[in-house]
């Protein structure tokens, strides 16, 4: 059967002394060797060419069934002088089709200073060979595993986004194929300040993917996925991810039982970090509709009432439904402006994310109730909602359709009075006023009964109400850190009460989740702080200044490290350990608030 032609080029070594050679390897699969025309060898820059023939290797191997074949043709080089070298790209031919290759980088350092090599198998000319440390230095090779052996490289989708417009950064392990990396686990607290975050799935058992990096063929799993959200404008820097993982790198090729009979432990504990990711963010352009609020992405919204014809008193739910990807979670409840006839309800808002793919997608649903109080025909009207598409650069409106309901029946009146015959109520005529007489009545003055004083007062006081009441909604709408410290605790409970459930469900990772942003959300909406803006050793300073104690602080500090831990570890934790996260929780924070109305209380009096 037909294969698919892959040509790459590798070399020994991307990092050689001065009195060395570097082999360089073009490898052809898929093709037989009769259909290959004898490449010529690449030029270089910083390099001179040792023989003008290449030395040619054919190799067969059998996987899952499918036979594959492939051709090696290798050269070799000197440096000439030391610094920076590179190979040119290398061109062949195959059944009339012409392929080229990547360039290669080479380094070249003084012999003393080169880096120690790891012993390789017989054939030169296999590209499949895997490295590894003499048997007598093994402990000391193993030490000296560098950057280029083992590395992490943070890939971003953009590194320009718009303010809350999506960027999904995805790091990569790479390593050589003589490592074998295990138990890898975070090594701190990653963070993004600046970015709202939102976790993507990730494979717990990855299969290596090969590939080929700077002429170096490397294996590579994908660590983590995030898709995080700026929120505000301006150059962000998203924290490098650090790892501690353990690789083992075997001792000799020759000999397997090397592995097994060793009385040192062929594992080594090695620490990679990613580099910092320095995303701009733009701020929205001017001319947003005014039904935008903030939502960016590409959106879909579809509406439905579930029936237009009702008695008076029964119940219409209309139903609005957002999908696309983009930040739902900070999506608010769109306004409805029903008819004033309506008796409208807070509306049941459920959100469902698929955090499987590349990017955070999912929809967000508002159920409005709504009950008439009076018949006829009245029409809800269109509900609008805008975002920013930032593939187009264009803010777009989404406008459902009006729906018209018919409410039939007869509201109920208030109880009234008998009626006469004509139809006039009987309480509305008085009475034919017959011989009065008048008398005298012994009462108290007005002046001297206190209830006329405390009517006289009644209009003061619902005044006073009335400004306070006032006063607290302004508050609410300009103050910032009153409006956060008054929902701290409504916020809380719905976290905790969403842990419970993903707790009964048997989902150790929102669970962790959840308990997270409960605690982390109390903090900040006391504090009016930005939680998932501070770094851990920034977010415990505020507390520290907020008079928070040590032992207070410790304790948050590695209840937030195990709920890190407990989202990116491959073991699932147990019920026990779940149920004690959760009263941790809800300690912490009977805890914190406890410190928090102490501190406020002693300002006050101050």
């Amino acid at each position: 059967m037909a294969q698919e032609v892959d040509v790459q080029a590798l070399v020994s070594e991307t990092t050689i002394g001065s009195e060395e050679l570097v082999s360089y390897l073009l490898e052809i699969k898929g093709v037989d060797f009769s259909d290959i025309a004898t490449p010529q060898p690449p030029a270089s820059e910083g390099l001179a060419l040792i023989q003008t023939t290449p030395s040619t290797q054919r190799n067969f191997s059998l996987i899952n069934g499918k036979m594959t074949q492939s051709v090696v043709f290798q050269w070799s080089y000197r440096p000439v002088r030391e610094g920076a070298a590179q190979i040119l790209k290398a061109t062949v031919t195959v059944k009339d089709k012409t392929y080229e290759t990547e360039p290669v980088r080479i380094t070249v350092v003084p012999q003393a200073q080169r880096p120690q090599r790891r012993g390789r198998s017989r054939s030169p000319l296999d590209p499949f060979a895997s490295p590894a440390a003499p048997p007598d230095d093994a402990e000391e090779a193993r030490s000296a595993l560098s950057e280029q052996d083992i590395f992490i490289r943070a890939v971003p989708s953009a590194r320009r986004a718009y303010q809350n417009e999506q960027v999904t950064i995805e790091y990569q392990l790479f390593f050589r194929n003589y490592i074998q990396p295990r138990h890898s686990r975070l090594a701190d607290s990653w963070d993004a300040e600046g970015f709202w975050r939102e976790e993507l799935d990730v494979e717990a058992r990855p299969m290596p993917r090969t590939t080929i990096e700077n002429g170096l063929r490397y294996n590579s799993i994908v660590l983590k996925r995030v898709a995080v959200f700026p929120t505000r404008s301006g150059t962000l820097t998203v924290d490098p991810l650090r790892i501690e993982t353990e690789v083992f790198a075997p001792r000799s090729p020759s000999d397997p039982f090397s592995r097994f009979f060793s009385l040192r432990n062929p594992y080594e504990t090695i620490e990679r970090a990613s580099p910092a990711i320095a995303i701009e963010s733009r701020s929205l352009p001017p001319g947003a509709p005014a039904a935008f609020h903030g939502a960016v992405g590409r959106f879909d919204m579809s509406e439905q009432i579930n029936r237009t014809e009702v008695e008076v008193g029964e119940s219409i739910q209309v139903t609005v439904r957002i999908s696309g990807t983009g930040n739902l979670a900070m999506l608010e409840p769109l306004p409805l402006k029903a008819p004033g006839i309506f008796e409208a309800y807070d509306p049941e808002v459920e959100m469902a994310i698929d955090s499987g793919g590349q990017q955070v997608r999912g929809h967000k649903t508002f159920t409005y109730l709504l009950v008439p109080r009076s018949n006829g025909t009245f029409e809800v009207p269109a509900i609008e909602f805008a975002y920013f598409d930032p593939s187009t650069e264009q803010y777009r409106t989404l406008r459902s359709q009006p729906r018209s309901v018919l409410v039939t029946g007869t509201a109920a009146a208030p109880l009234a009075a008998s009626t006469t015959a004509t139809g006039l109520p009987i309480d509305d005529i008085a009475r034919p006023l017959r011989q009065p007489h008048w008398r005298q009545r012994d009462e108290a003055s007005l002046y001297s009964n206190p209830w006329t004083y405390a009517l006289l007062a009644l209009p003061l006081v619902l005044v006073g109400l009335t400004y306070a009441y006032r006063r607290h909604v302004t508050r609410l709408a300009t103050d910032s850190a009153y409006a956060r410290n008054r929902r701290a605790h409504p916020v809380a409970r719905k976290h905790l009460k969403t842990a419970e459930t993903m707790l009964s469900e048997e989902a150790p990772r929102r669970f962790y989740e959840e308990l997270e942003r409960a605690v982390l959300g109390f903090i900040g909406n006391r504090l009016d702080l930005a939680e998932r803006g501070l770094t851990r050793p920034a977010l415990d300073a505020r507390l520290a200044a907020a008079g928070l104690e040590p032992g207070i602080r410790a304790e948050l500090q590695r209840f937030l490290e195990t709920c890190d831990a407990a989202r990116f570890a491959p073991d699932q934790p147990s019920r026990t350990q779940m149920d004690a996260s959760l009263d941790q929780a809800h300690r912490l924070i009977v805890t914190l608030d406890a410190t928090f109305s102490k501190e406020a209380d002693a300002t006050v009096s101050e």
